[in-house]
């Protein structure tokens, strides 16, 4: 008798044991799939906002090549009237020309969700290693493309401009200028002499458009990798 009851006892016990030891790894597991789910969420979230940035990059950089596709023509269209003066185009059609190279295709290097990812440590946490590695190759094929943008600039505000106000009112050619309506009010007096005869005999100004010819195709090659780029993550953030 106190055999069984002895038998009957340790087994209630290790029925017990393995109802407890079975109710924690359920919690266990009930905690794990919590933290999954939170995790899931907030990559899910994170994704969505990185998406969202993208597109407007992408938008941009899609809005500048054409601009800068714009610029490559115009300097084409100059070539031909430098090498054809006694024909060349009325001062207002070179004027609105000469305005299309002027942009300063200013691309916004501020990306706060990238630098979050960056700042955090959250890069490593992305399980999907193909956006990983295209995330992580972003900020240096952004600063390829910036490398040309910033020369522009420069030649721009060191060389060109000095070089049309010796011959021109910069004013008549802002006026033309119409990339996102920056230009300046129409129709307001311009005193200047003109002389668009002296500009294009002018050596400076032809080898300046070689020159701005060249950082133009160089960085609209540049960006067409950076929208590839962007193309693909956006398309692999949606995905996820």
């Amino acid at each position: 008798m106190e055999q069984n009851k002895t038998g009957r006892y340790l087994k209630y016990a290790i029925g017990e044991i393995v109802l407890v030891v079975i109710g924690i790894l359920i919690a266990l597991q009930i905690n794990n799939w919590n933290e999954n789910r939170k995790a899931e969420q907030k990559e899910r979230s994170l994704f969505s906002n990185l998406s969202i940035d993208f597109e407007s990059r992408l938008q941009e950089l899609k809005e500048m090549n054409t601009a800068r596709q714009a610029g490559t023509m115009a300097i084409l269209e100059l070539n031909r009237s430098i090498a054809n003066r006694q024909n060349r185009p009325h001062d207002t059609i070179l004027e609105s020309t000469i305005s299309k190279i002027m942009n300063g295709y200013k691309f916004n290097e501020e990306f706060k969700m990238l630098d979050v990812l960056f700042s955090t440590g959250l890069i490593n946490d992305i399980q999907n290693e193909v956006l990983k590695r295209k995330l992580i190759e972003w900020p240096q094929q952004v600063e390829e493309m910036l490398e040309e943008q910033r020369m522009h600039n420069f030649l721009m505000d060191t060389e060109f401009k000095p070089l049309l106000a010796k011959y021109v009112a910069l004013r008549a050619i802002y006026e033309k200028f119409d990339f996102r309506k920056y230009n300046l009010p129409k129709g307001e007096p311009v005193t200047l002499i003109k002389d668009y005869d002296g500009l294009l005999s002018d050596p400076m100004f032809e080898n300046f458009l070689a020159e701005e010819e060249l950082l133009l195709r160089v960085n609209t090659i540049d960006t067409e990798t950076l929208i590839t780029s962007a193309e693909e993550i956006i398309a692999l953030l949606n995905n996820k």
